[in-house]
């Protein structure tokens, strides 16, 4: 068809119903046909843009399916991430007591490493978690599990070999600090500390208890024993010495007054001293030390209950 054919006019006469009276309407041939080019186009892009939309729409459904799986999944692996923390929470509480038991039956020196709570130390994340942290998850809990395993079969050996030690001699555990000589708020740790009076960095070689009921408050002692010494020693006011088993010793510091006499045997949780703040004190309280061979050792490890 050529060029001009189709930019040639079309004439179209409209007669309304007055008589003697017509509107002519002019139009090139062209034109109809863009008219019908044009809705032509529009339905077929309508129907494509219908089928895309459904399209995303049944994307966005699989989309909502698998974000629900994925929380489903992060939601299961959390809760089992937190069991197994529990669980390793429990087995060193366990691991603590068989070592502080180790201690007490003075079966062997208890390394830095082998106390420390928390050996695997996993760390479970309750933010947001991509997929690579949920795979890194999956492989410390893994990891976590394979080392409680281990763990627990180390633990059981050594309580075998504490419940040997036990029979072999229960006086042992009779003899040996075991228990609270007197229960209340930690206001010192054993270790390095600022001195409360001059404020130098220096050791503090036991715990400073401060009893609920204060001044006057029952010291028990820990375990059987004799009565080694009774005196006042300059900053630690009146103190009291109580001899164990296998070298081990206790001291009691800062007392109102002692219920025993030297020489004399004492047995566990019977009241040996009150507490006071005899002595370079801030207030009452009982300063309790344990001694092995002389040397200062953390009280927290000769405490069972």
């Amino acid at each position: 068809m050529s060029r001009s054919h189709l930019l040639s006019k079309y004439q179209i006469l409209i007669y309304p119903e007055c008589a003697g009276c017509h509107r002519a309407l002019r139009m090139r041939r062209i034109v109809p046909r863009l008219v019908v080019a044009v809705m032509l186009g529009l339905i077929i892009s309508g129907g494509f843009l219908g089928f895309k939309a459904m399209e995303i729409h049944h994307m966005g459904q699989d989309f909502m399916t698998q974000e629900q799986e994925r929380l489903s999944l992060r939601t299961a692996l959390l809760a089992q991430a937190s069991e197994l923390a529990g669980l390793r929470g429990k087995y060193d509480r366990v691991a603590t007591f068989n070592n502080k038991l180790k201690v007490m039956l003075n079966m062997a020196e208890v390394s830095e490493a082998e106390s420390a709570l928390g050996g695997s130390n996993l760390a479970f994340a309750r933010a947001s978690i991509t997929p690579y942290n949920m795979r890194s998850l999956v492989r410390n809990m893994q990891n976590g599990t394979e080392s409680l395993d281990r763990d627990i079969l180390d633990a059981e050996r050594v309580q075998q070999t504490v419940l040997r030690e036990m029979r072999h001699d229960m006086n042992i555990l009779a003899w040996t600090p075991s228990v609270w000589p007197v229960k209340g708020r930690i206001t010192s740790s054993f270790g390095m500390r600022n001195h409360p009076f001059d404020s130098h960095y220096r050791m503090h070689q036991g715990l400073d208890i401060v009893p609920s009921t204060g001044r006057g408050t029952p010291v028990l002692a820990p375990a059987n024993g004799v009565v080694a010494r009774i005196e006042r020693k300059g900053a630690y006011g009146l103190t009291l010495l109580l001899r164990h088993f296998g070298g081990i010793n206790t001291r009691y510091a800062h007392l109102r007054d002692v219920t025993v006499e030297e020489g004399q045997t004492v047995g566990r949780d019977e009241v040996i001293a009150h507490v006071g703040n005899s002595g370079r004190s801030t207030g009452p309280h009982l300063h309790y030390e344990v001694l092995v061979d002389g040397s200062a050792r953390n009280p927290r490890g000769f405490i069972l209950n």
